[in-house]
Order: structure tokens, then sequence, then C-alpha cells
């Protein structure tokens, strides 16, 4: 009974991560069905973004778990982490899809008691995002430190993906609160033009470009971390990694200062 409750929670982040493919080319389909606009944007535009972040934040997690030792990946902690994180992603995928159905925003709205406490709810859950990625970057730290300085040098993935993840929280929580604090991205007078797809502003001040620089290291690092192995030495990409990780967030940094100041990264 026990070890059923394990991998029944384990199954919350999988379904997640199913439903969130699920909706990519359903979402894709009503984007070319449905033209309704909500503040000039294409009404499903934004739900399809989340549906793709969400389902490769989960993906990058699952991914990230199989590197820690086999003990750690079968405790109750990480089952228990696994499962909430499932969770969070399925909620907001659905609060997502249901208030673009409504033709309703899905953040910064409180015009009805559903718009509020569906919004504080995600608001919520937008903390689990980043904060199971810090912990299993953590972890990995630790896992390092157990294998000594030859293991470290020999898994240059490993590092990166720790890399990605610590800096990945902290930077998406930096880019979130100015959000936040802010009452939604845009800071200054924004007319457009915008950039094709992710909506981003090229006039004023955007803090998603910015959130997503932050909030998707935990995918480029490791991704770098890997082609620096392959194209030089593994010793060479773990002596890279650190200063490219470095120059990652000071370009994010970078893009939410120009955010905050009203103006364009350019």
């Amino acid at each position: 009974m026990f070890v059923s409750s394990h991998i029944a929670v384990n199954q919350v982040l999988k379904s997640a991560i199913l439903i969130c493919l699920f909706f990519i080319p359903t979402t894709v389909a009503l984007l070319v069905f449905d033209q309704r606009l909500l503040d000039g944007e294409a009404i499903w535009l934004k739900p399809l973004k989340f549906h793709l972040a969400l389902a490769l934040h989960g993906l990058t997690v699952v991914f990230a778990i199989r590197m820690l030792p086999a003990a750690w990946q079968n405790s109750l902690m990480t089952k228990l982490g696994l499962g909430i994180l499932g969770a969070v992603i399925i909620y907001e995928s659905l609060f997502l899809s249901i208030q673009a159905g409504r033709g309703v925003r899905s953040h910064f709205n409180s015009e009805t008691l559903f718009d509020s406490i569906g919004g504080s709810i995600m608001a919520g859950g937008a903390g689990i995002l980043v904060l199971i990625p810090f912990v299993l970057g953590i972890a990995l730290v630790a896992s390092l430190f157990r294998d000594g300085l030859a293991g470290a040098m020999s898994d240059p993935l490993r590092v990166g993906m720790a890399l990605g993840l610590i800096l990945s929280s902290w930077l998406g929580a930096q880019a979130g609160s100015a959000i936040g604090a802010n009452g939604g991205p845009f800071v200054g007078e924004v007319v457009g033009p915008y950039l094709p797809l992710t909506g981003w502003s090229l006039s004023g001040g955007d803090y998603r470009i910015g959130h997503f620089l932050g909030t998707h290291a935990m995918q480029i690092l490791p991704m770098l971390a890997v082609a620096l192995s392959v194209l030089i030495s593994a010793k060479w990409a773990l002596i890279l990694t650190l200063p490219i990780s470095i120059g990652w967030v000071a370009l994010t940094l970078f893009a939410l200062s120009r955010a905050g100041a009203g103006m364009p990264p350019f």
C-alpha cells in the first residue's frame, strides 16, 4: 500500500506533462478557428505558450531527477514534491484554458470571485514551480559533492543542470516578483511593434523577456554544457560552464532592468 501510493503520486507529474502535450495541438487548432483577441493578442496564444513552457518544465524536472542517486529518487520527499509539481502544472494549464475560453484574462483579473480566487491560486502555484527546481538543484549539488571532484569532472551535464535549476529558480522568482509588483509585464507606454509569436514589446518595457531568459536557464545551461563537452572536452565544459552561467544571469538581469526602466532590451 505504501509503495503504490508512491507510484500514484509520481503519476501525477507524468499525467500533467501528457495533458500539456495534448493541449498544445488543441490550442494551435483553436488559434486557427477562434479569431478572438484579448488586449490586442490572439486569445489562445498565451495558453499555447504556457502549455509549451509547462510541458518543458515538467520534462526537465523528470530528466534531472534521474541524475540523483536511486535512493534519493525513490524517497517519499521526492515523490511528494513531484506530485505537488504535477498538480500545479495541471491546474495552471486548465485554468489558463478555461479563462481563454471565457474570453477573459488569466492573470491580474479580479472582475469576479472566480477570477480573483483562480488567479491567486495560480500565483501561489508559480511559487511551487520555482521552489521544486531549486530544491532539486541543491540536491544535485549535494550529489556532486558526494561523488567528489573526479565524479564532477566527468559529468558536466549534471553540473550544468544543477546550476541551471538553481539559477532558473532564482531568476524566475525575481522576474515573477517584478511582474507581480508592477501589476503586469509592461512598463511605460507600449504601443508595438511586438515580436511575432512571443508578443514581446519592442517599444517599451516588457518583463516577460527577462522572465523567459531566467526560467529557461534550466534548459539552456545543461545543453551548453553538453555541447561544450562534445565540441571541446568534459574538462573545458566544466571550466566554461560557470562563466557562461554568470553571463546568463547578467543578461537576464539586464533585460529585467531595461524593462523596469520602461525600455526595450535593445
